[in-house]
């Protein structure tokens, strides 16, 4: 006989006494007792009570709204028996007994790992998956009948599955009933809710059993991918190491640190043609033409580092228009940092304000896509990069001046940067590209030494594909703003529909090691969604150049 419950896994030092994973509050509070027991002749611990509250929340609104008290309490209850096997210490929860187990010490995701190792592919009902890219997405989908993993649209790259819901053979399991056929509703996450043994005997094997399985087996083919790369939780004992890496890194020069657009920079409209920022402190420059991460590290170098993730924070970044107008709302300054650090052999990459761990094989695959991303050259040739004269010295001019001087040195090439054209989907307007080539590619032009994300160029880069490819009004609006910069010597055809996207990069040379990890992520979904577009996506080098211009 088995019943359902949800099953965590902590994490146990050695010589921890168990009530050590209980948090202290609970152990201490009248409405909680806690038992020492034995399971099968395991000694264990059973902590069980009450978590109460003398009125809901939402009390005092109801009273101002009719001039009534209701006499209302909240008593949740919550249980947990805690189980120790070889250094984990397996934890059953009943009501909201997770609540008082130390979060630290929860194994993130091994109810997920479970689940990639026995679901069955064909009987998927439920996932919750999270976009790892520019765009910091969720999606939760759920098909109550079962699905096949293929009808979620999983992508290899740059997606992470938090939750899985699905059937598993009960073969191993004290709920099998003996028929080849028996199977299981089990839900994965940090917690696995599955059918354990009511008896102790019982319970003790299915314990070993699911031991066994998340040990020493691997997830199903084409799964393992999904356990590599996940969300660092706060409690997670790498981060605080990992915050103060970030905060030595917010110096001016530091390496493995670039500036990002930030995921609700995507949901605004319109292109920024300055940037206005709240709290770096006197004497800096707050509305700056171009965004640099130097704004930001300039400031935040003047502070001692334990007070540089604090002051980060504190920052609000709003991007403006020609007209000195919001284009964006103002954003937090952690939120626009992207930042990658190795750890005890690990990956880790801040982004969107969260750490990840990026594991090995999932590197492996990431720089093999991106690998044959960069085989494919274009045979463009581009004018090579000049300098100009800056306030602290000659260095190389901006993107929009090279754009205009490329334009200006060849004039098979149109530039279009900051040209943009308006559709019914994108009403303030997007950027095709940064030049129009001689055969009407979409060039898109970055440096990718100046310490700024690449993320953004590739998710414009689709952003534009898409619209051009599938929006009858976006050509339309494209073929007039062609006609409009060109004075009429260049007139696409009614039927036009591009077919190829070329990615000029400068400064390095055009490797996967020349992009941030993010980066490479955006890059590889890019690629993926150009290609699905039936369209070519080739990359070209462009020189660098000792001409120097105004």
């Amino acid at each position: 006989m088995s019943r359902k419950v949800s099953l965590y896994r902590l994490d146990s030092r050695q010589d921890d006494e168990l009530r050590s994973h209980i948090q202290s509050k609970y152990l201490d509070a009248e409405e909680f007792r806690a038992w020492d027991v034995l399971v099968a002749g395991v000694d264990g611990l059973l902590v069980a009570g009450v978590i109460a509250s003398s009125s809901p929340k939402w009390l005092s609104h109801v009273q101002s709204l009719v001039d009534l008290s209701p006499d209302l309490s909240n008593n949740t209850s919550a249980a947990v028996l805690l189980v120790p096997y070889e250094r984990y210490v397996y934890t059953l929860s009943w009501g909201f007994g997770h609540l008082i187990v130390e979060p630290g010490d929860i194994d993130p995701g091994f109810g997920l790992r479970f689940a990639l190792r026995r679901a069955n592919p064909e009987q998927v009902r439920a996932l919750t998956v999270h976009t790892m890219d520019t765009l910091a997405r969720t999606a939760r989908t759920t098909v109550p009948g079962g699905a096949t993993l293929d009808a979620f649209g999983m992508e290899e790259i740059g997606e992470i599955v938090s939750r899985l819901v699905g059937r598993v053979s009960s073969a191993g399991l004290t709920a099998a009933r003996g028929s080849g056929n028996d199977a299981v509703t089990i839900r994965g996450a940090d917690g696995l809710s599955i059918p354990l043994g009511r008896e102790a005997e019982g319970l003790l094997a299915d314990l070993r059993f699911l031991h066994t399985v998340v040990e020493h087996e691997s997830p199903i083919a084409g799964l393992e991918h999904f356990e590599q790369t996940k969300p660092l939780r706060s409690g997670d004992p790498a981060v605080e190491t990992l915050k103060e890496r970030l905060a030595e890194a917010l110096i001016p020069g530091a390496q493995r640190i670039a500036l990002s657009w930030p995921a609700e920079w995507e949901e605004d409209y319109g292109e920024a043609d300055g940037y206005f920022l709240a709290g770096l402190g006197r004497g800096w420059d707050d509305r700056p033409d171009t965004l640099e991460l130097e704004h930001l590290l300039g400031a935040l170098a003047e502070r001692s580092s334990e007070t540089r993730l604090a002051a980060l924070k504190r920052i609000k970044i709003q991007a403006l228009d020609a007209n000195g107008g919001a284009v964006s709302r103002a954003i937090s300054g952690d939120k626009w940092i992207t930042f990658e650090d190795d750890l005890h052999g690990q990956r880790y990459v801040f982004h969107q304000g969260r750490w990840f761990n990026i594991g090995s094989a999932y590197l492996d695959m990431l720089r093999g896509k991106i690998s044959r991303i960069f085989a494919q050259r274009s045979m463009l040739e581009l004018p090579a990069w000049p300098k100009t004269q800056k306030k602290n010295g000659v260095g190389p001019v901006i993107e929009r001046r090279y754009n205009e001087y490329a334009s200006a040195q060849n004039d098979s090439l149109l530039c279009l940067d900051r040209k943009l054209i308006r559709t019914e989907q994108h009403d303030r307007g997007i950027e095709a590209c940064d030049l129009l080539g001689p055969d009407n590619e979409l060039i898109h032009v970055k440096r990718l030494g100046d310490s700024v994300s690449a993320s953004h160029l590739f998710n414009q880069a689709t952003v534009s594909a898409e619209a051009l490819r599938r929006q009858a009004d976006a050509q339309e609006s494209f073929r007039a703003r062609v006609r409009e910069v060109s004075n009429g010597a260049r007139d696409l055809p009614e039927d036009f529909r591009p077919r190829k996207v070329v990615l000029a990069f400068a400064e390095r040379e055009a490797t996967p090691r020349a992009l941030m990890t993010f980066s490479q992520v955006t890059l590889a979904r890019c690629a993926q969604r150009i290609g699905e577009l039936d369209m070519d996506l080739e990359i070209v080098e462009i020189g660098d150049s000792e001409d120097l211009i105004e």
